[in-house]
């Protein structure tokens, strides 16, 4: 789901700020509303995320036109002056949120959920969440992650990166401009060769960032949706209608001009408007997709408002849509936050009578919040009395929410280490209550993060080769494990069992390292296999995700090499399934042991719903396996909680949680040890 940032900057009129364009406020107040029909009905508008695009375009036109007024007198570029009134003017209202939103999170919120929450929380806090995002987007450890409830502040993190950015450069534009034409040249001459060295930055900036647009959206389309690199083409698009606004065109204010510009004001709404309405979903975004909103608002602030009666911005003398233009950026920053909440708060999914209200309750909280925050520390006199005190509003913010939300992750991760310190339940059958009043392990705001070793030598890249020796140098028995993360879940009781018994373990684990054969530079690189059967392994483990994308046919291709290589290869089946609603009843249980013991999977959906492969093909090969769905799994249901220890992290990808893990180390050891003839 994608957000839209949709502050207001100030108007522009003629390519300078100076008095209110309505037009503009106009553009806000659709935007905004594409924006959040989009995250209360996404069905209805598929492509309303464009609303960041209008957004971003509105700010380059805006922020290139103060600049640009600036940069042509005699003071240039105020830079430090510069931030400290766009700090003013947009952090304050951004940290009240987000120490809000923190409050919601862990009032409301289930605790699975604390630990991302809050570091995207502090992310956003420093206005790196579109990074963030874009490393999780592409994260295989991240991929059963729900967004945030902070994804929203993506767009906002590039506007701060593009108001770091761009006064930078134009000063820099303007530095070169006034050497080349000397510092005693004509007013006239300065102000030329100013505005073509800012025109040449803005120019080569949008062509390039383009380009790199194009190319990542077909390569790397996650990352190319929220990455800084890829949007400035939109910006810089903005502030080369800021040149266009400097000289209108002198059939703009004859009769045949106005009514040439309502209709192109026409073609600019309607191109906004069937673009979110029709766009796809699902095409690749930003792109050549992504021209649509960026022309369409280009026009739109091109012909401005030609006051006609038959012109769409004749609605922007509506007192209740500039309202909403007045209040956008309060509007974005509230309404993603009370969506996500808003359903564990009531208890369901939303109907369509409470998204109405939510969307009212934005309207609200964006219009007081403007009041009492947002206007007194923006226009105060006190704060705007010098560059210096400008900052310390935003400053404050920004350290409390990132001390909050670190104190919080850290007393949560304190808390659950704690609780997991307490002697863990020995195995026993499925269902056995060992103690009900003891806390579940691990903690609920932990079991997301409960891996123990399991990726520490993880390949999740396939560019350098992945293998890590555990255990003694000169063990009587040598084990390795190959296969994905669903081999990996096994490394934390792996290493407990090799401990123990003096022996080494070799991984070879890594992002669809099931059949490496056809993966270059798989884990152990490309002689991945070869490696396995020259090691002399006692026993080679292999296990595999039973949804993997891996084509079966190609995993026994690899399994036959290493069999026909001589390796004792040992599969072992894949863990049973955890739907999201077991996961989900988890959380509802808040920790209570007993509650927790009553989330259960029918058998029949968790281990048949989606075939084990592993064990397939071991009876294709005729070799034995290790089965330990009976440590899950009755006739009936499979748990999804074992005396009081959690067994999954995730859903649906389902793995175990490094505590459980090693509870299995027993009968991991007695299967070993059978299959090598040390039983």
């Amino acid at each position: 789901m994608t957000s839209s940032s949709v502050r207001p900057a100030p108007p522009a009129q003629k390519g300078h700020v100076k008095d209110l364009r309505l037009d503009i406020q106009l553009l806000r107040a659709v935007a905004v509303a594409l924006v959040v029909v989009y995250h209360l009905w996404p069905l209805r508008l598929p492509a309303g995320f464009i609303g960041v695009d209008v957004f971003f375009v509105i700010s380059g036109f805006l922020i290139t036109s103060h600049l640009l007024k600036q940069a042509e007198g005699p003071g240039g570029i105020k830079v430090f002056r510069f931030w400290a009134n766009r700090a003013l003017r947009l952090l304050p209202m951004a940290c009240l949120v987000l120490l809000a939103t923190i409050w919601a999170v862990i009032v409301w919120m289930p605790q699975s959920v604390w630990q991302s929450t809050l570091r995207n929380i502090v992310g956003s806090a420093l206005y790196v969440q579109n990074w963030l995002l874009a490393s999780d987007s592409v994260s295989y450890l991240a991929r059963d992650e729900h967004p945030p409830i902070t994804q929203h502040f993506w767009s906002l993190s590039v506007e701060e990166q593009f108001y770091i950015a761009w006064p930078i450069l134009l000063l820099a534009a303007t530095f070169v401009a006034v050497r080349i034409v000397g510092k005693k040249a004509e007013s006239a001459a300065r102000t030329r060769a100013i505005r073509r060295a800012i025109f040449g930055v803005m120019a080569a900036i949008a062509l390039l960032s383009f380009a790199l647009s194009l190319w990542l959206t077909s390569s790397q389309p996650d990352l190319a949706y929220f990455a800084t690199t890829t949007r400035a083409w939109e910006f810089a698009g903005g502030g080369l209608m800021a040149f266009a606004a400097l000289k209108s065109p002198v059939w703009f204010g004859t009769q045949g001009g106005l009514v040439a510009r309502s209709l192109l004001s026409w073609v600019a709404y309607i191109t906004l408007a069937a673009t979110a309405l029709l766009l796809p979903a699902s095409a690749p975004f930003p792109g050549t997709a992504a021209l649509l909103p960026v022309l369409g608002t280009m026009l739109a602030l091109w012909v401005g408002d030609s006051k006609k009666i038959y012109s769409p911005t004749v609605v922007a003398r509506l007192r209740p849509v500039t309202y909403i233009g007045d209040i956008s950026y309060g509007i974005y920053l509230w309404h993603w936050p009370l969506i996500v909440v808003a359903p564990f708060v009531l208890g369901g999914a939303l109907t369509t009578v409470q998204k109405l209200v939510i969307g009212l309750i934005a309207i609200v909280l964006a219009g007081v919040s403007k009041v009492l925050v947002e206007d007194p520390i923006r226009f105060g006199s006190f704060w705007r009395s010098s560059v210096r005190r400008g900052f310390y509003p935003a400053a404050v913010g920004m350290l409390a929410v990132t001390l909050i939300a670190t104190l919080s992750a850290t007393m949560i991760e304190r808390g659950g280490l704690a609780v997991a310190a307490v002697s863990a339940p020995s195995s026993s059958s499925v269902g056995e209550v060992l103690d009900g009043e003891a806390p579940l392990v691990p903690t609920l705001a932990n079991r997301s993060t409960d891996r123990g070793n399991m990726y520490d030598c993880f390949d999740l890249d396939h560019t350098t080769p992945h293998v890590c020796e555990y255990g003694f140098t000169d063990a009587p028995v040598r084990i390795a494990i190959t296969g994905d993360s669903h081999a990996a879940q096994f490394i934390p009781a792996l290493t407990q069992i090799v401990e123990q018994n003096g022996w080494s373990l070799t991984t070879f684990v890594g992002v669809s390292c099931d059949a490496a054969l056809d993966v270059e530079q798989c884990a152990g690189g490309a002689d991945y296999a070869s490696q396995l059967i020259a090691g002399d392994y006692d026993v080679v483990l292999t296990s595999a995700y039973r949804d993997s994308f891996t084509d079966p046919v190609d995993v026994g291709a690899y399994w036959k090499t290493l069999i026909d290589g001589g390796v004792n290869l040992l599969p072992i089946a894949d863990v049973p399934l955890n739907p999201q609603a077991s996961f989900d009843c988890i959380d509802a249980s808040d920790g209570d042991p007993a509650a927790a013991r009553q989330c259960v999977t029918p058998a029949d959906v968790a281990l048949n719903s989606v075939p084990d492969r592993v064990t397939s093909l071991a009876d294709e090969f005729q070799i034995p396996f290790i089965d330990l769905t009976d440590e899950f799994c009755d006739d009936d249901v499979c748990r999804t909680v074992r005396d009081r220890t959690i067994i999954y992290q995730d859903s649906p990808t389902s793995h175990i949680t490094a505590t459980f893990g090693r509870l299995l180390a027993p009968r991991l050891d007695a299967e070993i040890r059978s299959a090598i003839g040390r039983g």
